[in-house]
């Protein structure tokens, strides 16, 4: 259902009052950290209405944090690479064909305001990360902010209250399945909250293996992360979280990964063919072990492969015959409840729409592979990091298939794809100036070989 009135508390104003003068005045490199403890703690309930508009406290931040980049002129830095190219083509795209999709002036406002979120969320994270360092700094402050967090979803756990229901926007009594609570913290549904800490896990880890002090951030924000994402009870994101753990196993195969990608491809075509039901179905299989609705997971992305005339060009505004037993979301009966991101990108975009996303995590991919190469010779440290970013990316792609992002945690999302933005200019400038990050200075010839790979 969508609010009609503006509902904001008295904490609320002093919370948004807060982070906005903390947005405003921090340096730089630590002017995204209000942002980031807002996705975390500050329900989307919290919000005002003005003329229809919805101005929820994050996009409040946002216009206060572009506010500051033009008077501070602290664009200047920013350049444009092919991610951000392919992210600029992907909003247009949410904007133009995701109008289309039902045209009304309705459906445009609320095309602008997706789109608001996203390039005003992108850019600011653009125009502030500069630097690796800049990353690495606020995953240690990101493992601060999400250790209270971890504390409230325990207490969550124990007495079935939310705390976080005194701002509106999530229900006052925890969520039960099968006889265990659900807990969500500030986010609309428990599959977020632990979808939020299971892809903040993958950074911690990274960040341990970093010079300075890193090991009690690393410590501190992988326990909660672990603790947080058990405590929402979401067999999507401990899927997610375990999917990471394998991922890590894998670093000692960094320089092999092509051959294990077309293994994996390979390894599906023929699970497709030689299964009853389509490959896409193993999902139901998994939560036989895992738990949760894998039957539903799957036939979502049968029922859209089976209907693929019908969204195809600009997507489509009607799914209710999709669903198996008639079920729609509560308040809208023309549609059936897509828990699944990628099915959601093709609903409202088409096949331009879902390609262009799925061009988004194959260049980041590509932007990580280039970093974790053997053959480039980086150090250690700076490699396994950007190992980890992939790890959360692929967390990410893993949540993708059991939840649609539709609350504060589209934050984070656009977080991870502006951090890895960052690699490739650093990794060129660092390589240019003859240095090493903080390591020796290699040889010239190993250092071309670098560029080469850029």
């Amino acid at each position: 259902m969508q609010e009609t009135e503006t509902y904001v508390t008295g904490i609320g104003i002093v919370f948004l009052g807060t982070m906005a003068l903390l947005t405003w005045v921090l340096p730089r490199r630590l002017a995204l950290i209000p942002l980031l403890i807002t996705t975390c703690y500050m329900p989307l309930g919290q919000m005002f209405i003005i003329g229809g508009l919805h101005f929820q406290f994050f996009r409040i931040l946002l216009l206060v944090g572009w506010s500051r980049v033009f008077m501070r002129q602290e664009s200047s830095a920013l350049k444009l690479g092919r991610l951000d190219k392919v992210f600029i083509w992907w909003a247009l795209v949410t904007l133009v064909i995701g109008t289309l999709t039902q045209p009304s002036f309705d459906r445009f406002i609320n095309r602008s305001g997706e789109v608001y979120n996203a390039i005003g969320t992108f850019f600011l994270m653009r125009c502030w990360i500069r630097e690796l360092e800049d990353v690495i700094r606020l995953i240690r402050w990101l493992a601060w902010i999400i250790f209270p967090l971890a504390v409230l979803m325990i207490v969550e756990k124990f007495t079935s209250r939310n705390v976080f229901s005194v701002f509106g926007g999530v229900s006052e009594i925890t969520a039960e399945r099968d006889g265990k609570l659900r807990c969500q913290g500030a986010f609309r549904h428990p599959i977020l909250a632990g979808t939020y800490a299971a892809t903040m896990f993958p950074l911690f880890v990274g960040i341990w293996f970093q010079k300075g002090k890193n090991k009690w951030p690393a410590i501190v924000g992988g326990s909660s992360a672990i603790i947080a994402t058990l405590a929402a009870q979401s067999s999507g994101a401990f899927l997610a979280l375990l999917v990471e753990v394998f991922s890590f196993g894998l670093w000692p195969l960094r320089d092999r990964m092509r051959l294990f990608r077309r293994g994996a491809v390979v390894s599906i075509v023929l699970l497709h063919l030689l299964m009853k039901a389509p490959v896409w179905f193993l999902i139901a299989r998994m939560s036989d072990v895992v738990g949760g609705s894998g039957w539903y997971r799957s036939n979502i992305i049968d029922q859209a492969i089976n209907h693929l005339g019908e969204w195809w060009l600009v997507g489509t505004r009607y799914t209710a015959h999709w669903s198996p037993g008639g079920e729609t979301v509560p308040g809208n009966p023309g549609n059936m409840d897509i828990i699944n991101h990628y099915v959601s990108e093709g609903v409202d975009g088409g096949l331009l729409k879902l390609g262009l996303f799925v061009a988004l995590i194959v260049t980041c991919f590509k932007i990580i592979g280039r970093w974790t190469n053997p053959k480039n010779l980086l150090p250690f440290p700076q490699a396994i990091f950007a190992w980890s970013l992939g790890v959360a990316l692929l967390g990410h792609c893993t949540s993708f298939f059991s939840v649609v992002y539709f609350d504060q945690i589209i934050v984070m999302w656009f977080w991870l794809l502006a951090c890895i933005c960052v690699l490739t200019p650093t990794m060129k400038i660092a390589f240019a100036g003859g240095k090493r990050f903080q390591s020796s200075a290699e040889p010239m010839s190993e250092r071309r070989s670098v560029l080469a790979g850029l």
